[in-house]
C-alpha cells in the first residue's frame, strides 16, 4: 500500500505520478482530492441519484485504489480525463509514456526538441506584458548567442569538481583524527601517523581550493565583460524609454512633496 509518507521518485510507477500531481495541489489524502474534484464539479461517477456524500465517498474509494497501482492498466477511463482536467496534465504523462506533464503541444515540441526542462520551457512562454517580455528575451538571447552559453556551465562543472575534491580532502582529515581519537592517544606513533597523514591531505586540499576560487573569478570576469557589452549596446537603443522612466519617477517625487506639503500647511 502506497502512503503519503512514502518516497514517491521513481515516476516509473503510476501512484508516485499521482502523488505528486497531488502534492502540488497540497492534497495529502485521497479524500481531499475526492472533495477538490468535487468543488470543480469534475465527478467522474454516476452521481445521477447520490448525494454529496455518498458521491465523494465513493470517489475517494475509488482514488485509494488508484493510489496503490503500480501500472495504469486497472486505470479508468473517465478518471484519466478527471485527472488530466484536474491537474492540467498529458494523459501520457499519467499513464508513464512522458515526462512532460503539460497538454500545450508547444511545450512538448520544446521540450523534446531542446531537452529543457517543462518549468524552463513554461517560462520561456508564459505570458508577460510585452514591454518586460521584450526585455527578458533580449537579455537571454544575448546569453544564447554570447560565449557565456558555454563558459557559465563549464566553469561551474569545474568549480564542483574543484569543490568536491577539497571536501573529499577534508572528510579524509577528519576520518584520520576520528581513528586517531579511537586509539592510543598517548602512543607517539599514533600521534605521529596522524600528524603525517593530516598533514599530506591538507596538501591535497590547497590546490582544489585555489582552482576553485579561480574558476569563479573567471566566471565572474566573463560575466561582467559581457554585461559591460550589453549594457553600453542597451543605453543608445532605448534612450527615449530611459528618459521616460527618469521623467515619470521625477514626477511621482515631485507630486509626493507637493502633497506632503500641502498637508503641513494645512495642519498649520
Amino acid at each position: 500500500m502506497a502512503f503519503k509518507s512514502m518516497n514517491h521518485d521513481d515516476e516509473k510507477i503510476f501512484y508516485n505520478r499521482l502523488w505528486k500531481l497531488m502534492e502540488e495541489r497540497n492534497l495529502s489524502t485521497a479524500r481531499e482530492l475526492a472533495q477538490a474534484l468535487y468543488a470543480e464539479e469534475i465527478v467522474p461517477v454516476d452521481s445521477a441519484s447520490e448525494d454529496e456524500i455518498s458521491i465523494i465517498g465513493s470517489m475517494t474509494r475509488r482514488i485509494q485504489e488508484h493510489l496503490n497501482l503500480e501500472g495504469t492498466d486497472k486505470l479508468q477511463g473517465r478518471y484519466v480525463k478527471a485527472y488530466c482536467d484536474f491537474f492540467g496534465c498529458s494523459a501520457d504523462y499519467l499513464f508513464g509514456l512522458s515526462s512532460i506533464k503539460s497538454e500545450n503541444p508547444d511545450v512538448i515540441r520544446f521540450c523534446e526538441a531542446t531537452g529543457l526542462s517543462e518549468k524552463s520551457v513554461r517560462r520561456l512562454i508564459e505570458d508577460l506584458p510585452e514591454d518586460i517580455k521584450r526585455d527578458l528575451v533580449g537579455f537571454w538571447s544575448n546569453v544564447l548567442e554570447s560565449n557565456l552559453f558555454y563558459e557559465v556551465p563549464l566553469e561551474f562543472h569545474q568549480m564542483c569538481y574543484e569543490l568536491g575534491q577539497y571536501r573529499i580532502a577534508q572528510d579524509q582529515v577528519k576520518a584520520i583524527n576520528l581513528a586517531a581519537k579511537k586509539m592510543d592517544n598517548s602512543d607517539t606513533f599514533v600521534d605521529t601517523w596522524r600528524a603525517m597523514m593530516e598533514s599530506n591531505y591538507l596538501k591535497e586540499a590547497q590546490p582544489h581550493e585555489g582552482s576553485y576560487h579561480m574558476h569563479l573569478n573567471e566566471l565572474l570576469v566573463n560575466v561582467t565583460a559581457c554585461l559591460e557589452n550589453w549594457v553600453d549596446e542597451y543605453v543608445p537603443t532605448h534612450k527615449k524609454e530611459l528618459q521616460q522612466y527618469f521623467d515619470d519617477d521625477l514626477n511621482k517625487r515631485l507630486q509626493k512633496s507637493y502633497d506632503e506639503f500641502l498637508k503641513t500647511t494645512q495642519s498649520e
